[in-house]
């Protein structure tokens, strides 16, 4: 059963995804609840899984991450176990930024980021190709982001 959301959790839920780091003071004065009311409220959608967590979000280009890669993969087995494998060798790449389980010609895409087209090789190489049940990747080069966001329309 989906939990239900008032208007000033959803208000709280907006205001701390413009500013994670806002003080619990300064959220209460712009929602209008009092300090205690409002931690309540937070720490309750936290314990719900409403707020899944808080993260810093880094450069990369100037951490020297300066190739993004959309890789588009296709497994050579398609059973539960197969994919399972494939899963578990992509959780342990730090440079897999995300992976997605998709319908269409490939069965996943993955956000890769890499410092240069040497390091995406041997991303490629020692990795990506080592993982068995590959059948086939195809790379897609981020040439420019135009619009990047995690804030959720609520």
């Amino acid at each position: 059963m989906k939990e239900r959301l008032d208007k000033a959790d959803r208000q709280i839920l907006r205001l701390l995804q413009q500013d994670g780091r806002i003080s619990n003071a300064d959220l209460a004065r712009k929602v209008g609840l009092s300090p205690p009311s409002m931690l309540q409220r937070v720490r309750k959608l936290e314990n719900s899984g409403f707020i899944r967590g808080y993260c810093t979000v880094l450069d990369a280009e100037k951490l020297g991450f300066n190739l993004v890669i959309i890789a588009q993969v296709s497994l050579s087995m398609h059973q539960d176990q197969p994919i399972d494998q494939f899963l578990a060798a992509i959780s342990d790449l730090p440079e897999v930024l995300e992976c997605y389980h998709v319908s269409g010609d490939y069965d996943f895409m993955l956000k890769i980021v890499a410092k240069d087209m040497h390091d995406y090789e041997r991303i490629v190489k020692e990795h990506l190709t080592a993982i068995k049940v590959v059948g086939k990747i195809h790379s897609c080069f981020v040439l420019n982001v135009n619009k990047k966001s995690e804030v959720l329309p609520i």
